[in-house]
């Protein structure tokens, strides 16, 4: 296994912890590769390689994502990348089956980084026969180099940081972030544990990628994912990798204006309140608003969205996705809100048509 991967571009580097890995600041994760076919999916990571980016983030529960990506690297790109991947399971069994399946899938011996997805606890995670057991085996059998844990919970991912049992944490971190959550990413620093940013982009609110480079280049010890589907996505990344943009005041004003849009109830778009059993899709419905207000005029007027929105009255107010948001969002009554402005907003452009 490569101890160190040299990026054909002079993009800089970011140490991720203990792990000793030292990977590009431009981070591909591979959640949005799912929408593509396994031609322009294969393309599409290719194209990253020769751009210097070295680090993939996968997961088991990303539909056919480990297949595309393995597909992608098979033959010589195996050794200049750093492959991630996570188990999502509360069992020994489940989570030793998903490895050898993400092996399997990824066309590859072993996995840089397997992570441990999401839990909603700990528990005595280190002493019973568990997820965490499952994957010190796998280690121990040569299938994973690291163990890294991915959770939506602060005071989870301090528990799990000052337990001393993970070389990496992955936890949304954006420019919406909260003083304590940046605490947390320098204690991270101080155990050496890698921290990896999940929803840099704030879950798609941002729609440009200036302003969450600018801010995550304030923090040199974290690795931020960028979800990325299109090559000029790819581009605006690696070129402010490149050329780094100060952080300015301009931008902290505008960090300011965002988080008074916002607040602190926002959908990240995480989907781990699904399956709704209304079938309404729940990550797009939470923010309807924010895209119809930030892209083209009537791009999401059309008949399939006006569908969507219509599917809210059929909410049962289960609070079944409340329970499993790990915000506990007060998903039924959002839905309302957004439904409510998705009927203003639409007369109001009918009418200028």
């Amino acid at each position: 296994m490569p101890e160190s991967l040299a990026s054909v571009k002079n993009l800089p580097r970011i140490r991720l912890g203990r792990t000793g890995l030292d990977v590009a600041p431009v981070a591909m994760g591979c959640l949005p590769i799912q929408r593509l076919s396994p031609d322009d999916a294969a393309a599409l990571l290719r194209y990253a390689c020769d751009c210097g980016v070295d680090f993939f983030d996968t997961a088991h529960v990303y539909t056919d994502s480990e297949e595309q990506m393995g597909a992608a690297v098979a033959g010589g790109l195996r050794e200049r990348v750093i492959i991630a991947s996570k188990a999502m399971s509360d069992s020994y069994e489940g989570t030793a089956s998903q490895i050898d399946e993400s092996l399997r899938r990824l066309k590859t011996d072993y996995v840089d980084l397997y992570q441990w997805h999401n839990p909603a606890t700990l528990g005595d995670f280190q002493n019973e026969r568990g997820p965490y057991q499952a994957l010190l085996d796998a280690q121990k059998a040569g299938k994973i180099r690291f163990i890294g844990l991915t959770n939506h919970s602060l005071p989870l991912a301090r528990e799990a940081i000052r337990s001393g049992a993970f070389d990496t944490l992955q936890y949304p971190l954006s420019v919406l972030s909260s003083v304590e959550e940046i605490e947390m990413t320098r204690e991270c620093t101080a155990y050496d544990i890698g921290f990896i940013a999940m929803k840099a982009m704030c879950g798609g609110l941002v729609p440009d990628g200036r302003l969450p480079a600018a801010f995550m280049n304030e923090h040199r010890h974290i690795v931020p994912i960028w979800g990325i589907e299109k090559r000029a996505e790819l581009d605006q990344f690696v070129q402010l990798a490149l050329n780094p943009e100060p952080f300015t005041e301009k931008m902290r004003e505008e960090i300011e204006r965002l988080r008074e849009e916002f607040g602190d109830e926002y959908c990240r778009g995480c989907g781990y309140c699904l399956p709704c059993p209304a079938k309404i899709n729940l990550p797009l419905m939470m923010r309807i608003i924010f895209f119809v207000k930030r892209h083209p005029a009537g791009s999401h007027f059309t008949e399939k969205h006006r569908q969507q929105v219509a599917a809210i009255s059929g909410c049962t107010e289960c609070r079944g996705c409340v329970s499993r948001c790990p915000y506990h969002l007060e998903a039924p009554q959002i839905l309302k809100k957004q439904q409510k402005e998705y009927a203003r907003l639409y007369e109001e452009y009918l009418t200028q048509q």
